[in-house]
């Protein structure tokens, strides 16, 4: 049996990668941009845990309808898995902005983008 990733609010493991950001911070411990999917770009200054030698944070979406991040970030010669605080609540409040939809889209879409930079606009 091979190893799944699972949802990490259900344990699901159909789950289906939804996309990815990156972000570009300064030495002050602060982000300055959010780039989603290599291609969507969203200016926000927020406290960033990290200063970045390089980070991915991966967007899933399972069966049931949950979105978790799995986040990968560099930080004085680490790559911290799954520690960062801002991801997790990116991750919450999608879950509650999306929570009564009946059917879950399982593509990322313009709906997502705009979810995501109104959630990083909240946190300047």
């Amino acid at each position: 049996m091979g190893n799944y990733v699972l949802c990490s609010v259900c344990d699901h493991n159909y789950t289906h990668i939804m996309g990815t950001i990156q972000v570009k911070d300064d030495d002050n411990y602060q982000a300055t941009e959010f780039i989603i999917n290599h291609q969507y770009r969203i200016p926000a200054k927020v406290k960033y845990k990290f200063r970045s030698q390089g980070n991915l944070h991966i967007i899933f979406r399972c069966e049931s309808g949950h979105f978790f991040i799995k986040s990968f970030d560099g930080h004085k010669g680490n790559v911290h898995i799954d520690s960062n605080p801002l991801m997790d609540e990116l991750a919450n409040y999608l879950n509650k902005i999306y929570k009564k939809q009946k059917e879950s889209s399982l593509s990322f879409d313009y709906e997502l983008l705009g979810n995501i930079e109104k959630f990083m606009k909240q946190q300047e």
